[in-house]
């Protein structure tokens, strides 16, 4: 099959005019009461294309799902295992989540093959199937670039990308016309997953006034998402904000995360020199030096210190199979996952131009049998590998209150009789 690159689609071309510069739905709970239900929002899928049949990780109904099983979690006190908690997955949830995984590919090759190896489902597995609890989880396979294509001295080709978001945005296109029916989404992504989705917010959903009135949030983990200084919006996005309370929708959170503060060369934080997507900053309405980067704590979303709700993959459940988090350095226990209460602290912190998570232990006392994981990266990256994990449960969290106040503003229509 012939791969094609990335290009605007013919919906969002007849569409600009008449639809860009929708309002943002921000909406607090408190504020619903006093203002009349929106009708849910209707997406025009007549010109969307799907490029090839989707390879699903998991989507509801497979067979394999590989969302399904094995999610529990043990709890680990400072004395050790305290407990398990069993993962309930919603019967009947009110919004869809649409996951892309990170750069996992280890292929020798500029793009990964679309299909579904041990390594992505040990992703979607690690990350995204604990969101089952607030929503129907959506995980695509795309043709990612690869680690060989990240570590090059350029980094991944123009190509490499565009071959990457081309199967993103038919996956996309694939779930609006077979799966969404008018349900809202949250989008969560981590590394590249969270580039191709901040490419598909500003090529196509912001702009689109109905894609647009879908979502609930974007959980853009480990991408340098820019606005400007000063402003929650104006740089990567248009008018898309950063959200400040968890009962809002609409809006986006975006970090990347270090234990305490980051070395002088650190790879995330600085808008002139963004990590993942678009290298340059030309094709910005805002200059470089107007920019800044996004931090948003999924812990205290206004701002200052919040305590974590980590959810560890174990060797269990994803083998050796995530790069930067050998087997032998993950937690052991007999559950797919391992969570540690009041054990660790996350605050944005601003120098230097730079923005990231700290992230810290509480202070040793005597005993205390845990730890950050040990990560195969330069310090440079931080916590990278293990950023995503490190805020799991907070992430689902938030998407739950945030689907709350979406469904509070945009009640489901009454189902017929007969």
């Amino acid at each position: 099959m012939c791969r094609r690159p990335a290009r605007p689609s013919a919906a969002l071309t007849l569409l600009l005019t008449a639809l860009l510069g929708s309002a943002c739905g921000l909406s607090p709970a408190a504020d619903s009461a006093t203002s009349p239900p929106s009708a849910r929002p209707v997406v025009d899928t007549s010109s969307l294309e799907v490029l090839q049949p989707t390879v699903w990780v998991c989507r509801p109904g497979m067979v394999d799902d590989a969302c399904g099983t094995g999610l529990d979690a043990t709890t680990v006190d400072r004395r050790g295992p305290a407990g398990t908690v069993p993962m309930q997955r919603a019967a009947d949830p009110g919004a869809d989540c649409f996951y892309l995984y990170p750069t996992v590919s280890q292929v020798g090759l500029g793009n990964a093959p679309l299909k579904a190896t041990g390594t992505e489902i040990a992703a979607v597995r690690a990350q995204a199937a604990r969101f089952g609890s607030v929503c129907r989880v959506f995980a695509p396979v795309y043709e990612q670039y690869t680690v060989v294509s990240r570590l090059l001295p350029a980094g991944p080709s123009p190509f490499a990308r565009a071959v990457a978001y081309a199967d993103v945005e038919s996956a996309w296109h694939d779930y609006l016309i077979n799966d969404n029916h008018g349900r809202p989404v949250v989008l969560v992504g981590d590394d590249q997953g969270a580039e191709m989705l901040l490419r598909l917010l500003r090529e196509e959903i912001e702009p689109n006034a109905g894609e647009r009135a879908l979502l609930v949030s974007a959980l853009l983990v480990g991408a340098d998402v820019r606005v400007r200084a000063g402003a929650s919006t104006g740089g990567d996005l248009a008018s898309i904000p950063a959200c400040e309370r968890h009962d809002e929708w609409g809006c986006v959170v975006a970090y990347s995360a270090y234990q305490g503060d980051p070395p002088a060369d650190a790879l995330f934080g600085l808008p002139t020199a963004p990590s993942r997507g678009t290298s340059a900053t030309d094709d910005l309405p805002t200059s470089a030096a107007d920019l800044r980067t996004l931090c948003t704590n999924p812990a205290a979303l206004g701002g200052g210190k919040g305590m974590l709700e980590p959810y560890l993959p174990t060797a269990r459940l994803v083998g050796d199979s995530l790069p930067g988090l050998a087997a032998a350095n993950l937690p052991a226990a007999d559950t797919g996952f391992v969570t540690y209460p009041d054990y660790l602290t996350a605050e944005c912190r601003e120098s230097a131009g730079r923005a990231w998570l700290a992230v810290t232990p509480s202070p040793a006392e005597g005993g205390d049998v845990r730890s950050l994981p040990a990560i195969d990266s330069p310090p440079s990256w931080g916590l990278h590998f293990a950023e995503f994990s490190l805020t799991l449960g907070d992430l689902v969290e938030l998407a739950g209150r945030q689907t709350v106040a979406y469904l509070a503003e945009h009640p489901a229509p009454a189902r017929g009789h007969g």
